[in-house]
């Protein structure tokens, strides 16, 4: 017999499958709602398991549906898979999400906060725009390299050759002209958006209290701050700070039989690749900078490891150690004092 009822919910657009399963166990439905309808549905029912698939949308239900003081589970849809049975269908899809939610070990997460899905989504639009904007720049260095001009790295470089080809009538066909202007237009409009989009992000963060704590600990900035806060919050979700480390993906991969350990590197597949990459970029940034006399506990500590292992491993260690350390201060709401 379970301990309440567990709702099994496959989120679409517009129509949503909802799976009730009762205490004892038993299928009670399992039907299409549409949205309006599993607003009430949420509202009206006694506290219980909401299982939510990791998706579009899933942190807006999920804290919809804290707010009626259910326990919500959001589940990765990889975990959601190994349950699924006979054909995927909404109705098959919403079973599987409730079976996976009643697995014994089974990881699953807790709803971002608005707060912390805001930063998320300031930081995705970041990497679209400037993924837009070099999308953009090599498309106009391989349409006048089609013309035979030139163009050197940097935006600089780019910049002039640009302007030295619109200014002269015999670089490019005529016809072609206001598409390359129309283009650059383009292209420094993307610019400036990123940069006030930078700047709008950079100025929540540091508003948020926890951010400018994290923003303390070494190779940490606005970047690896907010994405720190993002992803792990307030830290309840994770027991220890290695869990919290492996959640990010700067734990290494265990593989054992017959009581022999054997560990290997990291999991470059699994993770979060955003925030890896960001505290790996500042962690180099660090070790390249240590003093030849260090002033910190840790920077002596930074000193050895990169003579005995190398600086990339060093980076890797570093940035395992921030998350640790980033977990226990929005954990326990501490500051981050360095040991002398």
């Amino acid at each position: 017999m379970l301990n309440s009822t567990i709702f099994g919910i496959d989120l679409a657009k517009n129509i949503i499958q909802v799976c009730d399963i009762s205490k004892h166990g038993e299928l009670v439905s399992n039907k299409a709602v549409t949205r309006q309808k599993l607003k009430e549905l949420l509202a009206k029912a006694k506290p219980a398991v909401v299982a939510i698939e990791g998706c579009g949308s899933s942190h807006y239900w999920g804290r919809y549906a804290q707010s009626f003081d259910h326990d919500v589970r959001i589940i990765s849809p990889k975990k959601v898979k190994g349950f699924l049975q006979g054909h995927k269908t909404d109705a098959n899809d919403a079973l599987a999400i409730a079976n996976a939610s009643l697995q014994i070990g089974l990881k699953s997460s807790k709803p971002k906060t608005e707060q912390q899905q805001t930063i998320q989504t300031l930081e995705t639009s970041r990497f679209h725009l400037s993924r837009s904007i070099t999308s953009l720049s090599n498309h106009l260095r391989a349409m006048l390299y089609e013309y035979g001009i030139v163009s050197a790295r940097g935006v600089k470089a780019l910049t002039t050759v640009i302007q030295d080809t619109l200014n002269d009538a015999n670089s490019i066909p005529e016809c072609l002209r206001s598409t390359v202007n129309q283009l650059w237009l383009t292209y420094l409009h993307l610019r400036k958006e990123l940069a006030q989009l930078i700047k709008t992000k950079n100025a929540l963060i540091r508003q948020l209290q926890p951010c400018k704590k994290l923003m303390d600990l070494e190779g940490v900035a606005e970047v690896c701050a907010g994405l720190l806060y993002s992803s792990i919050g307030d830290g309840k979700q994770f027991k220890n700070g290695r869990e919290a480390s492996a959640f990010v993906g700067l734990t290494p991969k265990q593989h054992s039989s017959g009581g022999k350990v054997f560990m290997t590197g990291i999991d470059r597949a699994g993770g979060i690749k955003e925030l890896r990459s960001a505290l790996y970029q500042g962690a180099l940034s660090y070790i390249c900078n240590l003093p030849d006399e260090p002033k910190t506990a840790k920077q002596a500590w930074l000193i050895k490891l990169v003579q005995r292992a190398g600086i990339k491993r060093s980076c890797i260690a570093l940035a395992n150690k921030t998350v640790r350390t980033a977990w226990a201060m929005l954990r326990h709401e501490n500051k981050y004092e360095q040991r002398p």
